[in-house]
């Protein structure tokens, strides 16, 4: 379901000066947008690309990985895709046909994510672009324009455990992709470049979970006849694998598969929602065993991590394609949970939630859709390392809940000792509109 909204983010508008609203269609924009930064389109300029994707708070990261691309033409390309835990993929494109060399178990969704994020920002840009919406750009009196963004609503699960979810798509002031989210794929696009008559971000940034932070860097992006290739480079590959297909399903499919595993155990909270919703995004291997789980949201962010927990023990029915061959699947799972108080956590203020905080990022308000003076409150829970992993909002305005998240995800805090040892925390912070 599209629903017909467009959210501003941006300056702070004042009541002085004169401000210019002009809106865009929104397949206009996106058209531009994109015509701006695709390196891939018919007639772009051959290219050698390497982005190097880490967690760089965190050197001992499973999150490790490489993407690099050698293109001369829509129909002759090479890519490689290496992680840590074993993947190589290799693709050779020559001549409208294609040969794939496979290596590992597992292509990592959140890897994937960052290969799309490289060459389809947007997937389903089809939909966006007939969805009819509107997008308003500000001008604000000193000549700047505000970022601007636009968001659907769907579902994740079914029946009683149906939960909300949305997908967002902004653009910067320039009118360049800013963020792209969805509960599949998230993305944010920074430091965008000059590279042979395009504009391409050398910085791509997710947030998968609260405390996560990954990082794509774009360490070489140069003439493909500049790049010193090997003379077999653009050869065709022995073998043709397609051993990472990977199949988004809806939720309903993700149920079927899933049945006969254990129910989930709520385990007691220490605040809290008792009883709510929760949602969450799968992506499981050829065999069915789950690979990653992350949060998508819930009514009680301390449930986050025993639900995940439990969910990547599953063992899932094997997806199979038309032709009977096994592949990766990912999609959503929604819960309806009841649980009970255990012992109770501490519960900090905004004052005592910011004395902790060793980071704090403000967030960057809609222009001209909130009041000044307004406060806007959203919780927070911190473990005993000091790492947010949970968030959550009640009753905040549909404009502030991007920016809150965008700014939250970047706190970072020392842990609260309580007798002497590390305790886990929930808190609430609260923010003024200017």
């Amino acid at each position: 379901m599209i629903v017909a909204c467009v959210l501003l983010v941006g300056s702070n508008l004042t009541a002085s000066g004169q401000i210019k609203r002009t809106v865009v269609p929104m397949k206009d924009v996106l058209s531009k947008a994109l015509g701006q930064m695709l390196l891939t389109n018919p007639g772009a300029h051959p290219f050698h690309l390497k982005i190097v994707v880490s967690e760089p708070e965190n050197p001992q990261s499973p999150y490790q990985g490489t993407i690099e691309e050698w293109w001369v033409s829509p129909d002759q390309w090479r890519r490689e895709v290496t992680a840590t835990d074993g993947l190589h993929q290799t693709i050779v494109f020559v001549d409208g046909k294609k040969t794939e060399q496979d290596e590992g178990a597992y292509f990592p969704l959140w890897l994937r994510r960052f290969v799309l994020a490289a060459f389809n920002p947007v997937p389903n840009v089809e939909a966006w672009s007939a969805s009819g919406m509107q997008i308003e750009q500000v001008t604000l009196p000193n000549g700047d324009k505000t970022d601007a963004c636009a968001r659907t609503q769907s579902k994740i699960g079914s029946g009683d455990n149906a939960t909300d979810s949305f997908s967002s798509l902004c653009f910067d002031g320039d009118g360049r992709l800013k963020f792209f989210g969805n509960p599949r794929y998230t993305m944010e696009f920074h430091d965008y470049r000059d590279f042979a008559k395009k504009k391409y971000p050398r910085q791509y940034i997710d947030h998968p979970e609260p405390g996560t932070e990954l990082v794509g860097a774009v360490t070489t992006l140069e003439d493909e006849a500049k790049a010193n290739n090997p003379t077999d480079l653009f050869l065709p590959l022995n073998r043709d694998d397609n051993l990472f297909e990977s199949v988004p399903v809806s939720s309903s499919a993700m149920e079927q598969l899933s049945s006969g595993n254990p129910a989930i155990v709520w385990p007691p909270v220490h605040s809290g929602n008792l009883r709510g919703r929760l949602a969450m995004y799968i992506s499981v291997d050829r065999d069915g065993n789950v690979r990653e789980a992350w949060p998508l949201n819930s009514d009680n962010a301390g449930l986050e991590d025993p639900a995940r927990d439990q969910v990547r023990q599953w063992k899932l029915k094997p997806a199979v394609d038309k032709s009977g061959n096994h592949v990766q699947v990912d999609g959503g799972l929604g819960f309806s949970f009841e649980t009970k108080i255990g012992d109770p956590l501490p519960e900090l203020s905004d004052s005592e939630v910011r004395i902790l905080a060793t980071r704090i990022v403000e967030p960057t308000w809609p222009a001209g859709t909130l009041k000044s003076g307004e406060v806007i409150e959203m919780y927070v829970s911190v473990n005993e390392m000091g790492m947010l992993t949970g968030t959550g909002f009640n009753k905040v305005p549909a404009a502030a809940q991007g920016p809150l998240l965008s700014a939250i995800r970047q706190w970072t805090f020392t842990p609260l000792i309580r007798n002497g040892k590390p305790q886990y925390f929930h808190g609430v912070v609260r923010f003024t509109v200017p």
